[in-house]
């Protein structure tokens, strides 16, 4: 009821604005232009534009192009400012029903006698600077001129160095965005506002026939939920996202009602990179060949020694029809070596009566060898045409990849002597497209944006092999009690012995993941002067998304093979009979003798024995696939049918904002969004059978619809000339992981894996205040703070339940203890809050050569309080005997996962002349990693600091540059550490890597 007497409210409102601006809209008169740089005729972007002693101004766009509305007739005193240049005073006439045509050039603020010229690290400063103070949203900002100047190696890195922004990285290099301490999941990433679509698929809910054991074969064993945990979510992989075809970067901190609301800590928006109109020596118009320019790039990775890598852009751009009509197609294709060394130590308290002051023991430790490499292909296109009252633009991004890595791991058991060798060979091919549509159109009354989108991603593993062999002496007897000693020491002590160790079990997968997203939006504005002191623009406007998607594994596996594993070892040995057995078993013999070098080994710390020979599985497997016995090799029928579904979900929603121009010092932004999203799933549900098969059910279809009323509001107060507060009240969302929501469950042999598909979305309240203050030669100083109350936040929970009646679709006749694995909303609310300041500046008013240093360095300090539920199986026997168990049901606080402490960024650029330089330094510390209700089971990161340095030279001939990057320069390792001991639970070693590359500019 409440929805629809907002709708009619709304639709009210609009029709009494529409009739009240078209009434106005022939006494008033209309002021456009350029905003544009008195030496070289550049555009200077988001500029402020006001008329002194009224209430009408704005910001130019991102084209430097400005239009005020709505402006009685008369004579006005214009005033443009713009951070690093000279400010402009002077006066036009406003004629009503006419449009007043006023271009303006600025000066650069220079020291009197002086030349000041602004370099190409200084210039792309400035505009994000002057972008961040005129937006209405709360925002940090990348410039494509800042992006041009030092290129890196993608999207993701140079996201990287904004405030509050952390990344998680894939060998070293930066693939997914945490912001303001929340996960990739809980972010969005945009083209110009449209969402990008997921290109990874759901693996965080797979559900395995053995609960999780996979087959006994350590921690390292089979495709685990650990190793495939951080694909499982809506996050988007930036990776794949070259900075060269895009038009500028902002990271939206506090969004406005026009804005999906599907986020809850930020935005990653990309801008469309158009056709430039300020050619090098070039008349805008005149005919000539396009603008080109080439990059080519050899690298050099230090972990694997590997000078294999390159990377080839292509960019041809021009505008035609006297710049009206622009063509703007870039080429990419580049090959990256990712390897990385890994350690996984895995702690348990077991001393669990002496609270705090006990200490875990060390359960298994994994020791790996990842060798990866990734080949990309990137193609963006885009065309836009310009005409007097509007514009069209069309953009088509297509990119694949091809992520081929193998494995190589020891697994030590500590408690048991056991020693695992395993080997795991992935290949993933990931193609993305994206379509985007967009139409600008001045209309009488109203300016219309128009946004027709279309993406397709597919995420294919055509098969992914694992295998391991069981060594059951590891060397640990007569060692004494090894449960507390760190990782290191229990690693030196095992006697790795390939003689002894049988195969254990092999297993494939094939994974095929695809998404399709249909959007389209419509947006309306117009200007509505109340008095020469209140001006306001009204926008409204609406949104409809449609998504397929649909996730389909096939798993085949044989497991303990060392205790005869039916007819595949007698298999083998028919088709290879020089294959050596061990009693009957097939020996770790054959495999452990590969040409395939460890190199430096976590940089000497650890040794691992065998090279594992992958390709020679690979030659076993057709032979394995021919068994049919049931213990060996076959398709695991349960796995493979309950990971599977499909799916849509319809997305909705229309908004009313205003901004409200009081006077030329304040501006407020209210405003209210509705959102509703119908989500539509089908999977399996079923209860565990005897026979192959192993699972008696089959699939249901469940449909759920939820809609939130988003009310904002923004302020924005500039008391002084050189000060500014920005306060913002807004309302987000977040919904469940796809594969969360499908209406699965399975009833197991004491255990039910049951999906919450009635999940509700996360909202979360925002609460954000900034504090600017900027100049000339201060350039940009902020400070912000922020608050967040994260209600309904998605945790998975296991309980244990004898009373099925809460979920009457599960089988009623049980009267057992069940385990419960499922999802819940978390009844408790969730806090995160922190401070962001940043401090953005050149020093172009020193003496040369100093005047070319460019300095920026920013610093989050982030809190966060989270409740994570917790259940306790307590086994007690009364007098006479009897098992009595009491299920204690309660919740723990620490921290929200993936927050970090503090992050610390600091980049000191140079340019003089044809030479620019940047180091910069990334510091960041305290993630948490792991939560649980003991202390001493919690894990977080240690410190990492990380420094990268570009340097790049012009020279002289044919716009040639040279440039040379070195990326992690000291080789730090991120390390995370197990809070009781600080012994290290998880290492990942990528070491540094070097890029020297040749661009062309014709």
């Amino acid at each position: 009821m409440l929805s629809r007497i907002t709708v009619i409210l709304g639709q009210t409102i609009i029709i009494l604005l529409i009739f009240y601006s078209a009434l106005v809209s022939a006494q008033t008169g209309t002021l456009k232009g350029t905003i544009q740089d008195a030496k070289t005729g550049d555009p200077l972007p988001y500029s402020n534009v006001i008329l002194l002693e009224t209430s009408f101004g704005g910001s130019a766009d991102k084209e430097g192009n400005y239009v005020i509305k709505g402006i009685p007739s008369g004579s006005y005193t214009i005033r443009v400012t713009y951070i690093g240049y000279r400010q402009v005073e002077t006066t036009t006439e406003i004629i009503a029903g006419k449009t007043t045509e006023y271009s303006i050039s600025l000066e650069l603020e220079a020291i009197e006698g002086e030349t000041v010229v602004v370099t190409g690290q200084a210039e792309g400063q400035l505009r994000a600077i002057n972008e961040q103070l005129n937006s209405l949203q709360i925002k940090n900002v990348v410039s494509l001129s800042k992006i041009l100047e030092l290129p890196d190696a993608n999207a993701a890195e140079s996201v990287s160095r904004l405030p509050g922004v952390s990344l998680i990285r894939t060998g070293g290099e930066g693939s997914q965005v945490v912001i303001r301490g929340l996960s990739p999941q809980y972010n969005q990433i945009t083209i110009d506002g449209v969402e990008l679509p997921s290109d990874v698929a759901s693996f965080n809910n797979l559900v395995s026939s053995d609960k999780g054991q996979q087959g006994g074969g350590g921690t390292n064993s089979g495709f685990s939920i650990a190793d495939l945990g951080k694909l499982g979510d809506r996050g988007t992989d930036l990776s794949m996202i070259s900075s060269n075809s895009l038009g500028g970067i902002e990271v939206i901190k506090a969004i406005t009602p026009d804005m999906d609301a599907t986020l809850i800590g930020g935005v990653v928006n990309f801008g469309l990179r158009k056709a430039t109109k300020s050619y090098p020596n070039r008349i805008l118009g005149e005919p000539s060949f396009p603008f080109i320019q080439i990059t080519s790039q050899g690298s050099y990775n230090d972990l694997k020694d590997s000078y294999g890598d390159y990377k080839f852009v292509g960019t041809a751009e021009s505008r035609f029809f006297d710049g009206s009509f622009g063509v703007f197609v870039q080429g990419l294709i580049d090959k990256r070596n990712l390897s990385s060394n890994e350690l996984r130590a895995d702690y348990d308290l077991h001393d669990k009566t002496h609270g705090d002051a006990g200490v875990p023991d060390l359960v298994s430790l994994d020791l790996t060898d990842v060798f990866r490499e990734r080949e990309r292909s990137n193609i963006t296109a885009v065309l836009d045409y310009e005409y007097q009252s509007g514009e069209i633009d069309f953009m088509n991004f297509f990119s694949t990849s091809d992520t081929k890595a193998t494995s190589r791991s020891e697994s030590i058991l500590q408690a048991s002597n056991d020693l695992y060798y395993s080997a795991k060979d992935e290949h993933n091919k990931l193609n993305v497209i994206s379509n985007l549509l967009i139409l600008k159109q001045d209309i009488p009354i109203f300016h219309v944006d128009l946004k027709l989108s279309h993406s397709y991603s597919e995420s294919k593993n055509p098969r992914d092999l694992f295998f391991n062999f069981w060594q059951d002496d590891a060397g640990l007897s007569n060692r004494g009690n090894l449960a507390k000693v760190p990782p290191g020491l229990l690693a030196s002590y095992i006697v790795p012995n390939d003689s002894i160790a049988s195969l254990d079990q092999i297993q494939t997968k094939e994974t095929f993941t695809k998404e399709r997203v249909a959007t389209g939006s419509l947006d309306l504005q117009t200007s509505l002067p109340i008095s020469n002191d209140v001006t306001a623009i009204i926008k409204f406007g609406g949104m409809f998304q449609y998504r397929y998607r649909s996730n389909d594994i096939n798993e085949y596996q044989g497991s303990h093979l060392y205790s005869g594993g039916g007819g595949v070892i007698n298999a083998f040995s028919r088709a290879y009979p020089d294959l050596i057995l061990n009693g009957g078993n097939l020996s770790f013999l054959n495999f452990s003798h590969d040409s395939y070098s460890y190199g430096d080994f976590l940089n000497g710390d650890y040794n691992l024995a065998y090279p594992i020979n992958v390709e020679l599985m690979y030659q076993l497997l057709p032979i394995a696939r021919q068994t049919s016995t049931l213990e060996g090799y076959q398709i695991n029928h349960l796995a493979s049918m309950l990971n599977d579904y499909s799916g849509n979900e319809k997305k909705s929603a229309a908004y009313l904002m205003a901004t409200l121009n009081i006077g030329d010092k304040i501006t407020v932004v209210p405003g209210a969004r509705y959102q509703n999203l119908t989500t539509t799933f089908t999977a399996v549900r079923g209860e565990t059978a005897p026979g192959p098969v192993g699972i008696n059910g089959g699939e249901v279809t469940k449909t759920e619809s939820h809609g939130f009323l988003l009310p904002m509001v923004h302020v924005r107060y500039r008391p002084l000339d050189w000060l500014q507060v920005q306060f913002a009240y807004t309302n987000t969302l977040n919904y469940p992981d796809y594969s969360v929501i499908t209406p699965r469950f399975f009833v197991g042999t004491g255990f039910i894996s049951y999906n919450n598909y009635q999940l509700k979305p996360a909202t979360s309240e925002n609460f954000d205040l900034v504090v600017s203050a900027f100049a000339n030669e201060l350039g940009l100083f902020t400070i912000d703070g922020f608050k967040k109350r994260i209600k309904d936040l998605i945790f998975a929970s296991e309980t244990y339940v004898t009373d099925l009646s809460p979920y009457p679709e599960l089988p009623q006749d049980r009267k057992q203890l069940f385990q419960f694995n499922t999802y819940i909303n978390n009844p408790i609310p969730i806090d995160v809050y922190g401070i962001e300041t940043e401090w953005q500046t050149n020093f172009w008013y020193l003496p040369q050569p100093f005047s070319g240093i460019v300095f920026n360095i920013n610093y989050t300090h982030i809190f966060s309080e989270a409740s994570y539920p917790k259940s306790e199986l307590i086994n007690e026997y009364d007098e006479q005997g009897n098992l009595v168990q009491t299920v204690n049901d309660t919740s723990y606080t620490t921290r929200l996962l993936n927050q970090p402490n503090d992050i610390l960024n600091l980049s000191v650029g140079y340019d003089f002349g044809g030479f620019s330089a940047r180091l910069s330094l990334l510091y960041q510390d305290n993630i948490f990693k792991k939560p649980d209700f003991w202390m001493q089971n919690r894990v977080n990161s240690d410190q990492y600091t990380r420094w990268d340095l570009s340097v790049k030279q012009t020279l002289p001939w044919y716009g040639i540059q040279l440039y040379f990057n070195l990326n992690n320069i000291s080789g730090e390792r991120d390390i995370d550490v197990n809070q009781k001991t600080s012994f290290p639970a998880a290492e990942e070693h990528y070491g540094m890597t070097a890029d020297m590359g040749l661009r062309l500019t014709l």
